[in-house]
């Protein structure tokens, strides 16, 4: 006996949304300011997912977005930071947007300190961004265990308008609680909030936007190799299926990288068997 398997179409995530909300007055009033980034993909050679609205640390990767500075080179100085690149997140919000403030919360250790090295935030009207506006740095950013973990705010005076940014940085380096230093490569950030003003008659992005996390991810399988395993999680809703080879218990799992509110899982048929 095989099983056969339908596919499974949808297993979304539900994107939690963190605000600004306007100061409080004897009528409530709606909000003015909110995070355009929720939900939105950066412009990386990034694979995690960043503007899931969880700001939340976590003593691993699994909740971040982690992009490569360069290779690291034991027998270098400094790990081979001096032949590293200086690597960005980039955002389109789409349309011209008037920001206030930009939070960046950063990756952290349980046991150590970190300065994030030649930190560097701009925006700008167009996708090369040729005429750039520096919003902050170039500047190494040093954790202190008063402000280990902690947000960056980059408040701006002025609101200015733009469409794109990019978050600029160059590795960190890391003090352990034993006082022995490190070069690490990696550029990992929990979320990014752009604070922006809302139009009029605008409303902030949708709280419970989500989305399908299985897509195009091959699963583990227990038992035997299926044929077409490909065909579980493609996306299309047809006869294509994919085919278990193993008779007794078997099951698949999905690994998604991030941590995630499941707001649904669903197949499009039952599971049947055939001879």
């Amino acid at each position: 006996m095989r099983q056969l398997f339908r596919r499974i179409t949808t297993i979304s995530a539900t994107c939690a949304l963190a605000v600004s909300v306007a100061a409080a007055v004897a009528v409530a009033a709606e909000p003015t300011t909110g995070n355009i980034l929720t939900g939105k993909l950066p412009t990386t050679n990034s694979t995690h997912l960043i503007g899931d609205g969880d700001t939340g640390f976590g003593p691993t990767d699994s909740n971040i977005t982690k992009i490569i500075a360069g290779e690291e080179n034991g027998s270098a100085e400094n790990n081979g930071y001096a032949s590293w690149d200086d690597v960005y997140l980039q955002y389109d919000f789409g349309e011209p947007r008037e920001i206030h403030s930009i939070n960046l919360y950063r990756n952290g250790y349980e046991n150590a300190l970190n300065t994030f090295k030649r930190i560097k935030v701009e925006v700008s009207s167009n996708e090369d961004f040729s005429d750039a506006n520096v919003l902050f740095g170039t500047a190494d950013v040093e954790e202190t265990a008063a402000t280990k973990l902690a947000v960056q705010t980059i408040n701006l005076t002025t609101p200015v308008t733009a469409r794109y940014v990019r978050i600029w940085q160059k590795g960190h380096c890391i003090q352990n609680t034993n006082s022995s230093w490190g070069y690490s490569n990696g550029v990992g950030l929990r979320e990014i909030e752009v604070i922006d003003k809302l139009k009029d008659g605008g409303t902030l992005p949708d709280a419970q936007e989500t989305r399908n996390i299985a897509l195009g991810k091959l699963p583990y399988v227990y038992g035997l190799d299926p044929t077409n395993i490909a065909a579980i999680s493609d996306g299309k809703q047809d006869d294509n299926y994919a085919v278990h080879n193993s008779t007794g218990e078997r099951w698949l799992q999905f690994e998604y990288k991030n941590r995630y509110r499941i707001h649904e899982g669903s197949s499009r048929a039952p599971i049947r068997w055939s001879a």
